[in-house]
């Protein structure tokens, strides 16, 4: 006591710096009665050193407390020898918290040390001190009083309030942020993100994760303050160790931040297993539900800069890294269809919380501190969502916040009691909740930054909405990218592009499509002129989407046939039956006695002579000099007889596909490969345009009286493209030929057989083939596209939210004129070609698919039934044009309606008995009453 009283400090660290090496040494000797009486010892010089405060400037705690540090760093100490520090460490905490300064490092080191010590017991012991600590030394902890006596209003306060620190209060709450970013870490050091033979306990994970949200809530608030200066972004174990690319205060804002964000971004993109029964993946799901949390809740206390780096350099590299590590079965998975899918089993994203002062929330709160262990403190915003997401993904609830209160009263034994069909895979149980993170900041965060969110943030969510739904950019895995930039050699140059599976591809679809929801739900918050914008900028991201997978999606399919055309061995120039024959079918070159023209239309006529009517085929000509001529089909062509043999000859000279992959000297490509390589892709690609498709009728019930002329020219540009691509590829015969190989690979035939199975198989039911898949794009781009020019065509737009806005702001043009001529083009030659289908194909199809024409597309690979719900959806636009509109091109309308009446389909024949009665009956004053 009396050298502890009297000695000046400086006399201690000297003598201390022999002595601590004697304590650490003795502290792991063999014989545990000789390293527990050294433990002893220094527990008790320890406390009373402690007694004593430190003085500012110094660090005598640090290096008093340093022999424990060692102890625990030696792996040869101890099992129980740990332990007794670790109780020791708490013991000290408990008694003399408000005299601990710089002694804090040293025991946050010793509890991130505590959560990789293979010894369970020692890692929940760690844990519990770190949970000790924020229940009930918080205050202690904190010590926000030592720089002012009320927290500043903004931050231009907060920064008048820095100028006026001195020199040693600066130092100090340095040296606190410090403190506090250790302790950040010694938390999220229980949230097992490397493989280890001793892995850390679920619950334990859980568990710190929660105290990070209880953090981020301490930052919110501003009970931990950043610091004021030594920022950097180079070294990761310095101090001030925060990101590049912001201005001085917003690098010191994000100190704090820092080590919370990446500790959480690790978790996401955990490799390690988390299975609870048949369950996976519960600290990855943890990991994003408290990074969510803490977004939603404290999103806008960021900056646009710092929103930036979070998105870039947190968010998207996780669950990007965590989408490319999983190797599940599930990104094996292609579905036999674009409109029916194989991944039903995939997880929601979760909804939006309730707000903090929801009832029930508030009701789960009291709940949750009635238990006999709860802190009496009250829980913070991120920190009460957090617990309440937990504890419904602990009883295997449906995310409804407002409920989980009375899922809390329930006993449940275990984590979760659900079973999901692939546990392991991150993209099934993880990545749509991932995806749904960036929709949910869009629409609650983002979206009221103003027009920074929209010209700035934007456009780095939109790419990775691509990312995942197309696949573009096609980059090579972003791990080797990393590589190449930490390495001079770094990363294998050679390695195959990272495209996304099947599961990717919809998830990322199904998020773009509810962005325009979150943006029009918070359209109230927004000015005027972004509520304008929003829209068309929404319109403008649809359409280079679909665009860019489009021509993706045709360059496949050109390097698909090519390599089969390689693997037979026949040369490229043999090879163009599929675009002639297109060539042929839409506008044709002919020679006619007046020059070259151009075959714009073919006809029948009927003409009686001498009382025997006669048919007589008529083709329209546009010629060169721009006449047009109209009689029979005058191209001089080569003698049909000498075409066919020409035709024979060219197909038995084709060498068979097994032949030139088992000479191997043509290609290096087998079959195989390029099958495996392109018709999944193609695949892919297919679905992506679909599911996209998919989402365009509801933006464009939402936003359609808000776009401008060029945002819809755009629009119907894209789908244009694609359906233009999707009819070239389902004509390709090359293309169903590499189709069915595939599908014949995976059951195992040999590529021989494949000519005689298409021919045995027929030709309905071609499910996997490409006229399913290519067949279903093309109605989903008539569809999209009937769609929007009905809305403009029947100018029936405004809705109640127009009213509250300037038409100087909506930009006015003639939307009924302009969607005219290509809604009626688009309409008579979807349903032309349906009846030429139908008439051929329609009575040879199971009746059963025509019981509800609108969800037939999916079964039968034939155009009138892909086509049903295209026709369903003109006839429901027929029915609302008004009178004039019908009366107008009831010429062109009224004999189509009149065909479509014999098709096999109730459901179409009953819109025309609705557009006969609504439309026709009034024309011709026939009462339907």
């Amino acid at each position: 006591d009396y050298n502890m009283d009297f000695r000046p400090r400086l006399a201690w660290a000297q003598m201390w710096e022999l002595m601590a090496n004697h304590f650490a040494k003795i502290g792991c000797h063999k014989n545990a009665m000789v390293s527990m009486f050294a433990i002893d010892a220094l527990r008790q010089l320890s406390f009373k050193f402690l007694e004593k405060p430190e003085l500012s400037d110094f660090n005598f705690q640090r290096i008093f407390l340093r022999p424990f540090l060692l102890i625990m760093e030696n792996a040869s100490s101890r099992n129980d020898i740990r332990e007794l520090i670790l109780r020791c460490v708490d013991n000290m905490i408990r008694a003399l918290a408000h005299n601990l300064r710089s002694g804090w490092k040293v025991f946050f080191s010793i509890l991130t040390l505590s959560a990789s010590d293979p010894s369970e017991k020692i890692n929940t012991l760690g844990l519990a001190i770190l949970q000790r600590l924020l229940d009930e030394h918080l205050d202690q902890l904190c010590r926000l009083d030592e720089f002012n006596d009320h927290g500043a209003e903004s931050k231009s306060d907060e920064n008048e309030e820095q100028k006026q620190l001195s020199a040693l209060q600066r130092r100090q709450r340095n040296a606190n942020a410090e403190d506090f970013v250790e302790l950040c870490k010694a938390s999220l050091s229980f949230v097992q993100t490397e493989e280890s033979e001793h892995p850390l306990p679920i619950g334990l994970s859980m568990r710190a994760l929660c105290h990070t949200a209880c953090y981020a809530d301490l930052i919110a608030s501003k009970r931990v303050l950043p610091p004021v200066s030594g920022c950097q972004s180079e070294d990761p174990a310095g101090s001030g160790f925060t990101y590049d690319g912001l201005s001085d205060v917003e690098a010191e804002e994000m100190v704090l931040w820092r080590p919370i964000f990446d500790g959480l971004a690790a978790g996401i993109c955990s490799p390690v297993p988390s299975i609870h029964g048949d369950v996976g993946c519960i600290v990855q799901r943890g990991s994003l539900m408290t990074l969510r949390a803490i977004l939603l809740r404290h999103g806008s206390l960021f900056s646009v800069s710092q929103w930036v780096v979070i998105l870039k350099q947190v968010i998207l590299p996780s669950i990007q890294i965590a989408a490319e590590y999983d190797n599940s079965q599930v990104t094996k998975i292609t579905s036999e269809s674009p409109s029916v899918s194989s991944l039903d089993f995939l997880s929601d994203p979760l909804p939006l919380p309730p707000d903090s002062e929801d009832e029930g929330l508030i009701k789960f709160a009291m709940l949750s501190q009635s238990e006999e262990s709860a802190p009496t403190r009250p829980l913070g915003e991120a920190e009460l969502l957090v617990e309440a997401s937990f504890a419904d993904l602990r009883h295997n609830g449906d995310g409804n916040l407002s409920r989980v209160h009375g899922l809390a009263k329930k006993d449940a034994d275990g984590i979760i009691s659900n079973e999901q069909p692939f546990p392991d895979s991150w993209i099934a149980t993880t990545a749509p909740i991932a995806l749904g993170l960036l929709t949910d900041i869009i629409g609650k965060v983002i979206v009221d930054l103003g027009v920074s969110a929209r010209t700035v943030i934007w456009p780095i969510v939109i790419g990775q909405f691509q990312r995942w739904s197309i696949g573009y950019p096609l980059l090579r895995p972003i791990h080797e990218r990393r590589a190449e930039m930490t390495q001079n050699d770094g990363g294998s140059r050679d390695a195959q592009p990272w495209f996304p599976c099947e599961a990717l591809v919809r998830i990322g679809c199904h998020e773009l499509g509810r962005i325009p929801d979150v943006v029009f739900d918070a359209s109230s918050s927004l000015t005027e002129q972004e509520a304008i914008e929003w829209p068309n900028t929404l319109c403008l991201s649809f359409s280079d989407t679909l665009t860019k997978n489009v021509v993706s999606a045709g360059m496949a399919h050109e390097e698909l046939v090519e390599c089969k055309l390689a693997a037979l061995g026949i040369p490229k120039e043999k090879k163009d039956t599929t675009e002639k024959k297109e060539s042929t079918d839409v506008k044709e070159i002919v020679n006619t006695p007046y020059g070259k023209g151009r075959v714009v239309g073919k006809r029948k006529d009927k003409h009686v002579v001498g009382g025997v009517e006669k048919s007589v085929n008529i083709t329209v000509v546009e010629m060169e000099s721009g006449a047009t001529m109209y009689g029979p089909i005058v191209q001089e062509k080569k003698d049909q007889k000498a075409q066919k043999k020409e035709k024979r000859s060219s197909k038995t000279t084709q060498p068979k596909v097994k032949e030139v992959i088992k000479k191997g000297k043509k290609s290096n490509m087998t079959s195989r490969d390029y099958l495996y390589h392109f018709v999944r892709a193609l695949k892919i690609k297919c679905v992506a345009s679909h599911c996209l498709q998919q989402q365009l009728p509801h933006f464009m019930d939402l936003a359609a009286w808000k776009l401008g002329k060029e945002e819809v020219s755009k629009m119907l540009e894209a789908l244009e493209h694609s359906r233009q691509m999707s009819r070239k590829a389902s004509l390709d015969e090359d293309l169903a030929h590499a189709f069915q190989e595939a599908l014949f690979s995976e059951w195992g035939d040999g590529v021989e057989e494949v000519e005689a199975a298409l021919s045995s198989m027929g030709k309905f039911n071609h499910r996997g083939g490409s006229e399913m898949f290519f067949l279903t794009q093309q109605a989903g781009s008539n569809k999209a596209t009937i769609h929007l020019l009905s809305l403009l065509f029947l100018n029936n737009l405004r809705n109640k939210e127009s009213e509250k806005l300037d038409n100087a702001i909506v930009k006015e043009w003639d939307r009924e004129g302009h969607a005219q001529p290509l809604l009626l083009e688009r309409m008579m030659d979807v349903l032309e070609n349906f009846l030429i289908s139908e008439e051929k194909d329609g009575t040879l199809i199971d009746p059963n698919v025509w019981r509800m024409s609108s969800e037939s597309g999916g079964k039968v690979a034939v155009y009138c039934t892909s086509f049903a719900v295209v026709v369903v959806e003109i006839l429901n636009t027929i029915i609302m044009f008004s009178t004039d509109q019908f009366a107008r091109h009831k010429n062109v309308i009224f004999p189509v309606l009149c065909s479509l009446v014999k098709v096999q389909s109730d459901e179409i024949r009953g819109l025309i008995y609705t557009i006969l009665s609504k439309q026709v009956a009034p024309l011709i004053d026939v009462s339907m009453e």
